[in-house]
């Protein structure tokens, strides 16, 4: 397992995720009930993706990260005629370009069914999410530890994608 990871963000990304320098992860060399811990330090740099918010460099083919930070924003993204077909082709990107793209919607299960159309919006976004073949993550952010934890959630979802992919 490497010691140091660089995580790359997009640089359109207008409230990026809250990653920490440094996580103490499940060692991948020894069996889980031995519980070994390992270190590993996290950078992150900002670059402009073509697909996604979030990769890890070097392992850009195997995970990537796109994210919605907006409950609004992905009701209209599913239901509305230009948002959707946009949204799509950004699916279909994610697709072809990584063997598992992910999907994190910021935001509570309940917020989602609350939001504007909201359970048509569910009903549509997990029917392109399955035709698409994309990974769902909804996590709330609404505060600083919020928005903290689902950086570590994003970079441990990233590494382990790499470790085992």
């Amino acid at each position: 397992m490497q010691r140091k990871y660089v995580i790359v963000q997009d640089t359109r990304e207008k409230l990026p995720l809250l990653f920490p320098k440094r996580l103490v992860m499940l060692d991948d060399t020894r069996p889980a009930p031995e519980k070994k811990a390992i270190t590993v330090e996290l950078h992150t740099v900002r670059q402009k993706l073509q697909t996604g918010d979030y990769i890890l460099s070097g392992s850009e083919s195997t995970c990537i990260v796109e994210r919605k930070g907006s409950l609004l924003e992905i009701s209209k993204n599913c239901l509305h005629g230009g948002d959707r077909r946009r949204f799509v082709r950004e699916l279909v990107r994610l697709r072809e370009e990584t063997s598992h793209p992910v999907l994190v919607l910021e935001g509570s299960p309940a917020q989602l069914l609350d939001a504007g159309e909201g359970s048509l919006a569910v009903d549509a976004l997990i029917r392109l999410l399955q035709e698409y073949g994309c990974e769902l993550l909804l996590l709330p952010s609404g505060i600083a530890k919020h928005r903290r934890a689902l950086g570590e959630w994003v970079a441990r979802l990233l590494i382990n994608r790499t470790l085992h992919d």
